[in-house]
This record gives structure tokens, sequence and C-alpha cells, in this order.
């Protein structure tokens, strides 16, 4: 990562905690101006303390193609570099909560491992969707890279292998890139305090990503089979029957819970996740939402590229199970479909934020703060052109995190000096 890969990051913290602040200007979320800007300016000086020179240099995540003064959207057909960057940004809020158990520079470690694996999540979710790749394939590209960073006894050279040989000769040009982030990944993990701790976790993860993203190729035009999809996946884990079957789609290629154990990894003292059954449970929650979140701003752009995606499928299901093909297809979705499926999502990241808080009810202000946030990181597409839709799902959330904030000592409820238009 180069310098100019921590300008950017730090960059877009600013951008997404600007457009949160003006957030609590229409809905009484409950949480303090003056506590939110704090959040914020912790996390851009934290990422700041990322920047080369003390360290050796640096290997570059920027495609090559992007313009220097490129923020939100990324062009040409590169990987999606600038929507997994704004992406690992929000990951990178989530040391808030362990920043005070690691030294600076474990901290500084973990905050690196984080934007490395999400970079490596965005580019193999990029890789499948542009490539022809069947269920195995996808499958197989996922199993090998995940399971490679993590492995104890990493070996460059096979890795390097049985990469050339599974990857598309079209996406060639990623190769090192992928190379390069699994190497420093494996490194940064290896040797960090407790990292063999969670080394169950993080493994058990990456086998239901690799599952589900192998199972995410039946919702392309070229092996179009949701009814099929829908059989399979009605047999994943789920903690309570509530979920639909996209959710648990949705919910094992997510990869939000690992961002914890990457920082636990890093923390003293250990965390024994089998004391901790309802923050887990809360982190299925979160991670359903927040990948319908994306899912909800790409409906469109997603059926032009033949793909129907979750948030689609959430709210047109019937129709699509009858389809062999998705050419000529039109959804005619409406706002009172968007506002449905958003007030959904919502209540998925109400459900989540209740539950982490029974583990960690000392740490209620900084879950209501990434609730919060994690639309505004999500749905960034959105800020500008469908704020209405943002507000309505604050709208939906405003009570839990209000609730999350009463129990802080000092609280006071925060009313709105503004409100929305009818």
């Amino acid at each position: 990562m180069t310098v100019e890969d921590v300008e950017l990051l730090s960059r877009i913290v600013l951008r997404l905690g600007g457009y949160a602040e003006g957030l609590l200007d229409y809905h009484p979320l409950g949480i303090p101006r003056p506590m939110l800007q704090n959040y914020i300016t912790d996390v851009y000086e934290t990422i700041r303390g990322l920047l080369p020179g003390r360290q050796t240099r640096g290997f570059p995540l920027r495609p090559p193609n992007i313009p220097a003064a490129a923020v939100w959207e990324d062009v040409g057909n590169s990987w999606n570099y600038l929507q997994t960057l704004r992406f690992a940004a929000g990951a990178m809020m989530l040391s808030q909560k362990y920043g005070r158990h690691m030294s600076k520079e474990n901290l500084r470690k973990a905050l690196f491992a984080k934007v490395l694996h999400k970079c490596q999540i965005g580019i193999l979710d990029d890789l499948i969707d542009k490539g022809e790749y069947a269920y195995l394939e996808a499958k197989e590209i996922h199993h090998l890279v995940l399971s490679s960073m993590i492995d104890p006894h990493f070996n460059e050279h096979a890795f390097v292998k049985h990469l050339i040989d599974i990857i598309k000769q079209e996406q060639m040009p990623l190769f090192e890139l992928v190379t390069q982030i699994a190497k420093h990944f494996n490194r940064l993990w290896n040797g960090s305090p407790h990292g063999t701790e969670y080394f169950y976790w993080m493994e058990l993860l990456d086998e239901r990503v690799a599952l589900g993203q192998g199972l995410t190729m039946f919702q392309k035009e070229e092996r179009l089979d949701l009814t099929q999809m829908a059989r399979i996946a009605s047999a994943f884990h789920a903690p309570t029957n509530e979920f639909a079957w996209w959710e648990k789609i949705a919910a094992h290629v997510s990869s939000s819970t690992r961002y914890n154990f990457i920082d636990m990894a890093f923390s003293e003292p250990s965390f024994d996740l089998r004391r901790l059954e309802s923050f887990l449970t809360g982190w299925y929650y979160y991670d359903t939402a927040i990948i319908l979140m994306d899912h909800a701003v790409s409906v469109y752009p997603d059926l032009r590229n033949g793909i129907a995606n979750f948030s689609l499928i959430a709210m047109r299901e019937k129709e699509l199970l009858e389809r062999t093909t998705l050419r000529g297809y039109d959804p005619q979705l409406t706002v009172d479909d968007y506002e449905d499926h958003l007030s959904r999502l919502a209540y998925l990241a109400r459900r989540g934020l209740e539950l982490v808080r029974r583990d960690f009810p000392e740490e209620s202000k900084y879950y209501a703060f990434i609730t919060v946030m994690m639309p505004v990181v999500m749905m960034a597409d959105w800020i500008g052109n469908r704020d209405d839709m943002i507000h309505h799902y604050m709208e939906e959330i405003a009570p839990a995190t209000r609730d999350a904030m009463a129990g802080v000592p000092g609280y006071e409820e925060i009313i709105p000096a503004k409100v929305l238009s009818d």
C-alpha cells in the first residue's frame, strides 16, 4: 500500500463522515455531533499513521488507469478499487472498538491487514463477476486465495503455480496483485499475537465465502438457475429461521465479521468467542444487511451486466424463479419496492445492534455509530441522487440507535435541527 492509497483512504473517511454528520440534522439518531466527529477524526488520524516512511516501501493497490482526482467512481475494466477502498474505510472504523487493546504498532498492522483483506475480497468478487467461471472454479479460486492468506506454512511458489492454473487468461494482469496481497496478509496474520487462536473462525468464514461465491454463478445470465440456487441455499446455516434463502447466501459471502477477528488477533487480551454467542449472531444479521445494502444500490447496473443480485431477488423473487434468461427483463421496481426492502435491511441492522450489545453493553455508543455508518459506507452511490432512500433507512433504525445511546453516561436525547419535507 502506497502513500497514494493511504491518502485516498483518509479522504474517503472524511467524506463519509461529513455525510453522516449531515444526517444528524434530519434524524433523531441519538448520536451527539461531537461524538460522531471524534470517531471520524480518530479513524482519520489512525489511517494517516499508515503512511509509509518508517516501513518498507509498499506496493500499489490503485490501478494505473484511474484518474488521480477520482474518489467515488471506478473507470475502465479494472477491479473496483475505489468502491473496495470505501468498503475498507468502513472496515477500519471497526478498530475503534479494539484500538485501546492494542499497541500503536499492532493497531497499524491490524488496519493494514484489514485493507489488504478487503481489497483481496473485492478483487476476487470482480474476477468471478467478470470472468467465465463455473461453480467449482469460483469456489476453488476463493478457497485457494483465502485459505492461503492464513496458512501457517504458506508456500508462495506452490500458491503461484496453483493460481496460474485457475485464473482466466484475460485476468492475468491482476495475478501479481493477488499474490502480493496474499503474501503480505499471511505475514501479518501469522505474526500477530493471537492469530492462531482465531484460525478456525477465519477458516470457517473463508469456506462459507467460497461456497456462497460459488453459488452466485447461478445468478448470472450464462448459468441462470435461481430455483437450484434456492434449494441449495435453503439448507445454509443461519442463527434463526427468519432468514430467506438469498439472505443466507448474503451472510455467507460477506466478510465483515472477520474484521473483528483480525482486530482480535492483534489485541490483548484474547477474546473467547465461545462465550460471545450473541455477538456472533448479531454480526450474522449485520453481514446480511451490509451485503444487501450494496446490492440495493446496484440492482440495475448488475442487471445490465447479466446478474440478478440479492436485492433484485428479494424484490422480485417469484418472477425470477420462473425465468431462464435475464435478457430483456425489466423488473419495473417502484419506490414502494425499495422502501419495503430497505425496511427489511433496517430490521436486520436493528437486530444486529441489539444482539452485539448483549455481550458488549459498555460499547453501546460504538455500535450505534457503526450502525449509522453502515448505510453511509455501503450506499454511498446514492448520496446526492437517492438521498430519500438513505433517509428512509435512517428513519427505520433511529429508535434502535437512540435506545443504544440511552445507556451511555451523560446522554441527552438529541432533537434534529431540521426536519424532512413531506
